[in-house]
């Protein structure tokens, strides 16, 4: 009877090593995308055939059409500030940047100086613990981060072998998405960047001339699709990114008419995707973190909110836990690193509470390495989840 029970258990425990999905440790790299004034809209009015790679993105990955930018703001220096630092302009309590304008001019302020303190950032983290780091940007007033991270400004390097201060090895301006995409390509092919991160601007340039959702705006978004498949198409080939790179895409504020500076629901609701090994296919991010982020309907919760949705600001300590790394010194947003993106560590209600609204299909299993593909539909809606899963167990 003994000898029965251990050769299940050996059965079991190979099956389970087989299917298991990606650990986190497998993950070295981590891209993260911010397209400027991205609505989810103005990727879901669209079809899979016009915008394949922003589908690829959330049919092979997890997402939500539901995140939030900084309570305060939904401008864009400010957000970009949340994505790099894990703090918002006045809050959470204790831990904000107090960058308020959406503007910097050369020789202008650093955001230590702004703030009366350092304030670190994911760069800090990254490089001080001996990663290599690359700051792609398509707006000069983004120069604030490399002065703020560079030789001068940033704070020794304490942790382990001394690297530096300098925070960021490769720090690039260009208005050009193609050239700025190129060169990210380039620079990646060469020696590749652990934490990358690109920025493309003409989403909000083109709203704010001819209004979000305009034909001219959809084509933008259309453009920048070509971009991101630039970068699947390195991170599938290039033998040290492939199978152990993930990609971050979100938004620093959607947009209305031709501005985005007013507190409606247009411009504070911005889409956060995540995509790579260990991450659930066609995943709803508020159902696979159904205690600790809240899906805020159209509102905007505040700070002191007691389960606060998914924001830009989460980002910077996501890619971090992704990369093995502990939070942001000083970070308030995502401090935890609570938000779970992989499948590995998740705690999450049965296949029927991981719905994608809007899915005809009926739920596949989401047993470990048969998650690809699962999509909820509508049909669920109103059942009670009662059982929890663990993946990878």
């Amino acid at each position: 009877m003994k000898r029965a029970a251990l050769m299940f258990a050996t059965a079991l425990a190979a099956i389970l090593l087989t299917v298991s999905p990606a650990p986190a440790e497998q993950i070295q790299y981590v891209v993260h995308i911010s397209v400027d004034g991205l609505r989810p809209d103005g990727v879901t009015s669209q079809s899979a055939a016009e915008l394949p790679n922003f589908y690829r993105m959330r049919h092979e990955g997890s997402f939500t059409d539901n995140a939030r930018t900084d309570v305060h703001s939904s401008v864009t220096l400010p957000n970009h500030i949340d994505q790099m630092t894990g703090r918002g302009v006045h809050g959470p309590p204790g831990a904000s940047h107090n960058w308020s304008v959406n503007a910097w001019r050369r020789g202008g302020p650093t955001l230590h100086s702004n703030k009366g303190s350092y304030v670190a950032g994911v760069y800090d983290v990254a490089h001080d613990n001996g990663l290599r780091t690359g700051h792609y940007a398509g707006k000069g007033k983004f120069r604030l981060f490399d002065e703020s991270w560079n030789a001068a400004g940033a704070a020794p390097d304490t942790t382990g072998e001394d690297n530096g201060r300098d925070k960021i090895d490769r720090f690039l301006y260009s208005r050009d998405m193609a050239a700025l995409t190129s060169a990210w390509v380039s620079d990646m092919t060469a020696r590749p960047q652990n934490y990358s991160f690109l920025h493309y601007r003409d989403p909000d340039i083109t709203g704010h001339l001819f209004g979000w959702m305009s034909s001219k705006y959809l084509a933008v978004i259309r453009t920048i699709d070509g971009q991101l498949g630039a970068v699947f198409e390195l991170v599938e080939n290039h033998p040290a990114m492939r199978g152990r790179t993930a990609i971050i895409i979100t938004a620093d504020h959607g947009g209305q008419g031709r501005g985005h500076a007013k507190p409606l629901p247009n411009n504070y609701t911005i889409p956060l995707m995540v995509w790579g090994p260990g991450v659930p296919a066609d995943g709803d991010l508020y159902a696979m973190n159904p205690t600790t982020r809240r899906d805020p309907g159209t509102g905007m919760p505040q700070w002191t909110a007691p389960t606060p949705p998914i924001r830009n600001g989460d980002v910077p300590n996501l890619a971090l836990a992704l990369l093995g790394l502990g939070a942001i010194p000083g970070s308030g947003i995502n401090a935890a690193q609570d938000l779970k993106v992989l499948a590995s560590v998740l705690d999450t209600p049965d296949a029927r509470c991981l719905r994608v609204v809007g899915s005809r299909r009926r739920p596949r299993s989401l047993l470990p390495g048969r998650n690809r593909g699962v999509r909820t539909s509508r049909w669920t809606r109103g059942r009670r989840c009662t059982r929890t899963w663990r993946y990878g167990r």
